[in-house]
C-alpha cells in the first residue's frame, strides 16, 4: 500500500543519518566524480558521507532538510543563499581534499576539462536562494516527495528575506526539468561547460507577487 503523502514530514538534517549521502551522490550523478576524485561508487559514498556528518560544506547536513515517513529518510534537499553556497566553496574543497588527499589531485589532473567546469560554474545569483542538491530515493518517486521538498526550500526562502529561488538541472533530465517547469521555475540561463551542460532556473516567489 503506498503512504499517505501527508504523513510524509520534512526535518532538518541529521548528521547521523545513513541515507543523506547517497541522496546527494543521487542528486550530483556524474558531477560526483569531480568532487570526490573518484569513479568508484564506494569512495564517491564514502567522502559524501563524511562531507555529509562534518559542518561548513556545501554537502552538509547542515544546509539540509530530510523527507521522512516515520524514521524512513525518502528524499532530501540542500538550500542556501547564493552568497552562502559561494563562502562554502572554499571550506568544501580543503574538506575534500583533506579526506582524499592525492587522489582527489591526481583524478582530476586526468580530468581537467570536468575540474575547469566545476571552477567556473556559476549556479545562481547573489540575490537569490539556491537550491544546490535535491534527490529522492528510487523506490519512493511518484509520491510527490520531489515537490514537497520544493516547496519547503522556497519557504525557506521566504523566511530569509528572499524573493526568488534558484536551481540549476542537466539538459539531458528531462524528467526533473519538466517537474521544475511545473513548479514555476523558468530557464534563466544556460551553462555549457567542457563536462557538462545545465539549465539555470529561477522561480519569483509568491511573497513578491501582487
Amino acid at each position: 500500500m503506498m503512504p499517505d503523502p501527508k504523513t510524509i514530514l520534512i526535518v532538518k538534517g541529521d548528521a547521523r543519518s545513513s541515507i543523506g549521502a547517497r541522496l546527494n551522490q543521487l542528486a550530483l550523478d556524474d558531477m560526483a566524480y569531480t568532487i570526490a576524485g573518484s569513479e568508484k561508487k564506494s569512495i564517491i559514498l564514502s567522502t559524501l558521507r563524511k562531507l555529509w556528518k562534518a559542518e561548513d560544506n556545501r554537502f552538509s547536513h547542515q544546509f539540509a532538510f530530510e523527507a521522512r515517513l516515520g524514521n524512513q529518510t525518502l528524499g532530501m534537499v540542500t538550500c542556501y543563499p547564493v552568497t552562502l553556497l559561494k563562502r562554502l566553496a572554499w571550506p568544501t574543497f580543503k574538506q575534500l581534499l583533506i579526506h582524499r588527499k592525492l587522489g582527489l589531485i591526481g583524478y582530476n589532473l586526468q580530468h581537467l576539462k570536468s575540474l575547469y567546469s566545476m571552477i567556473i560554474l556559476k549556479e545562481g545569483d547573489n540575490d537569490e536562494f539556491h537550491i544546490g542538491t535535491i534527490a529522492t530515493l528510487p523506490e519512493s518517486r511518484g509520491l510527490g516527495i520531489g515537490t514537497r521538498l520544493l516547496e519547503f526550500a522556497e519557504k525557506q526562502a521566504i523566511s530569509h528575506g528572499f524573493t526568488k529561488c534558484s536551481l540549476t538541472v542537466r539538459k539531458e533530465n528531462i524528467l526533473a526539468f519538466k517537474m521544475y517547469e511545473r513548479m514555476g521555475y523558468r530557464i534563466t540561463g544556460e551553462i555549457n561547460k567542457p563536462a557538462f551542460s545545465l539549465y539555470r532556473m529561477a522561480k519569483v516567489l509568491a511573497c513578491n507577487r501582487i
